[in-house]
């Protein structure tokens, strides 16, 4: 094999491979803490407004506090559900884990079918980076999809 080829493979790799693949690793955790944060302050909050609920038919205390709450907490829940589903926490963290998967995946040899027809070393390092950035902008490809699918609201109908 060509040391330049082995240089530029190896150099591919580590830079690009790897550091992308890191990143869309990291980000992938990000998201997927986000969403679980959210989901449990969410089970918090339906927690906190059942004991509200159930104080404020007993008459325990100041029965307007508990009025306030019984109306707070259910919109402050309401808040962190459009939130979440603005930010699509758990399709980001889909996407990201996608594109993880599919990267190793495109990264790996490929045992040539027939040894016979062998490619050279340059043909080989070509065919892996070809499909690696596939992969790569398959992934980007994917942020277009995520943000037609967010609905913005039409405030000239209102």
């Amino acid at each position: 094999m060509n040391p330049r080829t082995d240089q530029l493979q190896s150099f591919y790799r580590e830079h690009r491979i790897n550091d992308q693949l890191g990143f869309y690793t990291r980000r992938r955790a990000l998201y997927d803490r986000a969403a679980n944060q959210a989901l449990a302050l969410s089970a918090i909050l339906l927690g906190f407004t059942t004991a509200v609920a159930a104080l404020t038919g007993v008459r325990v205390g100041a029965a307007w506090v508990w009025a306030i709450l019984a109306t707070v907490l259910p919109a402050a829940s309401t808040a962190l559900t459009s939130y979440s589903s603005l930010y699509a926490f758990e399709q980001q963290s889909k996407i990201y884990g996608d594109a993880v998967r599919a990267g190793r995946a495109a990264a790996r040899p490929v045992v040539d079918p027939d040894p016979a027809a062998s490619r050279s070393a340059e043909e080989d390092a070509a065919e892996l980076i070809k499909r690696v950035e596939a992969v790569f902008r398959q992934e980007q490809a994917q942020w277009g999809q995520l943000t037609s699918q967010i609905e913005i609201p039409d405030e000239t109908k209102a």
